[in-house]
C-alpha cells in the first residue's frame, strides 16, 4: 500500500478506564488539521498502528476536516470502546519539535479526559425557573376568589 492513500485504524478496548494512549493536536479552530502528536508507548493507539505525524482524516466515520479540536474530541469520547480513524500518513512533520513545522504550534493542547464523575454538581431546591413563576403566578391568580 502506498504511504499516499489514507490508512484506516480501529481502536479497541476493553475497559473504558483505559486511555486511548494518544495526543492529538489541531482543529479547525487552531487554523491546522487534526493529527496525532504523540503516543504512548504500547497504548492502545501504539498497538493500533497510529503513528505521530498521522493526519486524522475521519473520527468514526465523521469527516474531521472541518472539526474544532473540542469536536475531535467529543467524537472520540461519544465512540465508546471503539475508535476508528482514516489517517493520512505523515501529513505533519513532528519531528523533535513540539508542533508542526508546517504550522505554527497551537497555543492550546489538550487530552481527552475520560474519567467518568457521578458528580453532577450542587443543585438548590428552592430555585425556580422564571416561566415556572409566571405559571405559578397565573395559576394562583385563576384559583382567587370571585366576588
Amino acid at each position: 500500500m502506498s504511504e499516499d492513500q489514507p490508512v484506516f485504524v480501529q481502536l479497541r478496548r476493553k475497559d473504558p478506564s483505559v486511555q486511548w494512549g494518544f495526543r492529538m493536536n489541531g482543529g479547525r479552530d487552531q487554523g491546522s488539521i487534526l493529527y496525532i502528536q504523540k503516543l504512548s508507548r504500547n497504548g492502545v493507539g501504539d498497538r493500533s498502528g497510529l503513528r505521530p505525524g498521522d493526519g486524522i482524516l475521519k473520527i468514526n466515520n465523521v469527516p474531521a476536516t472541518y472539526l474544532d479540536h473540542e469536536q475531535a474530541k467529543m467524537e472520540i469520547i461519544r465512540s465508546g470502546n471503539e475508535l476508528d480513524f482514516v489517517v493520512q500518513r505523515d501529513a505533519i512533520d513532528v519531528g523533535q519539535h513540539r508542533g508542526a513545522q508546517t504550522k505554527p504550534a497551537p497555543k492550546q493542547r489538550s487530552e481527552v479526559d475520560e474519567e467518568p464523575s457521578m458528580y453532577k454538581g450542587y443543585t438548590n431546591p428552592n430555585v425556580q425557573s422564571r416561566s415556572f413563576k409566571i405559571l405559578q403566578q397565573s395559576l394562583n391568580y385563576s384559583e382567587a376568589p370571585q366576588e
